[in-house]
């Protein structure tokens, strides 16, 4: 049989790796009568077995017990009653970096001792597989105060970098970054050609890192400290001959905020420009430095 055009399976060009997740002393608030309660029935238990009762759940999850303790996140979904309790639920999440996020929940009673299986997510947790540990923390008018340990694994896709250069000469030896991901800040040392390059990155793990110094020192120093959203777009400048060797004379950095430079102010005979396409952005640098020069430098685009 041919392939049907709504059914797609593609190549991807980049990565997937497991992302560790794990929320610890979160409180879900399980009150079942009384003017806060969180559920409520909509269908009545079979009046010989017991069977059939189901109760809709919009159960509130904070991050503690206290009166300051804030809202994280809302159990909503379905619990009914075969011969045990039943609950699947969407955990919505309503704190600010997993706002768009769920966990899908499927699992036994929610007053009992045990685990709950996460069976799937979306968002910053898309693909999730774990567990939620649940213990009862709390008796309280009306209903219980559950306590949850919630531990899994999703999908992250890793974004596929693209390398441009380098540009410059052959000396030194080769520099370069650990599968950058998100440029934070950059510091140039120029006088009158670029003695080195430093800049601060988030790697594909969400690690933060520093690559360089990469050359020397010199008196003029720039720091170029990336705001929130802003992104480096291009990398320009030129290279030239300088102590018998090829070097990296002048620089500049344009992002989708504003443009830094040019640095250096002994521009070389030859130009070169990195622009990243849109959609993308220039998250890592590479090059060679023979620790007086920056001799080369290139761009990763992802």
């Amino acid at each position: 049989m041919g392939d049907h055009p709504n059914f797609r399976c593609t190549p991807f060009d980049g990565g997937v790796e497991n992302t560790e997740f794990e929320f610890s002393s979160l409180y879900l608030h399980h009150i079942y009568s009384g003017p806060c309660q969180t559920q409520s029935n909509i269908i009545g238990a079979d009046a010989t077995t017991g069977w059939g009762s189901t109760e809709v759940n919009n159960w509130t999850i904070y991050d503690g017990v206290g009166p300051c303790a804030k809202l994280v996140a809302r159990a909503q979904g379905l619990h009914l009653y075969a011969g045990s309790w039943h609950n699947t639920f969407t955990l919505r999440f309503e704190i600010e970096r997993f706002k768009k996020s769920t966990l899908q929940v499927m699992g036994a009673s929610v007053d009992e001792e045990g685990e709950w299986s996460i069976v799937g997510g979306t968002g910053e947790l898309a693909m999730a597989r774990g567990v939620i540990t649940k213990k009862l923390h709390a008796r309280t008018d009306g209903g219980n105060i559950i306590q949850l340990t919630i531990h899994g694994f999703c999908r992250k896709l890793m974004p596929t970098l693209t390398k441009l250069g380098p540009w410059g000469g052959d000396r030194g030896f080769a520099v370069d970054s650990e599968r950058p991901l998100k440029i934070e800040s950059i510091t140039i040392l120029h006088e009158g050609i670029i003695g080195s390059i430093e800049y601060s990155y988030i790697d594909q793990n969400g690690n933060n890192r520093t690559a360089g110094p990469w050359g020397s020192r010199n008196p003029n120093r720039a720091e170029i400290g990336l705001g929130h959203g802003e992104m480096v777009t291009e990398v320009s400048g030129t290279f030239g001959t300088h102590s018998n060797g090829e070097a990296i004379s002048t620089l500049k950095i344009v992002t989708n905020k504003k443009t830094y430079g040019p640095y250096g102010r002994i521009p070389g005979p030859k130009p070169f420009r990195a622009v990243a396409p849109h959609g993308k952005s220039i998250v890592g640098f590479f090059g060679r430095t023979d620790n007086i020069f920056l001799n080369a430098l290139g761009v990763y685009i992802a």
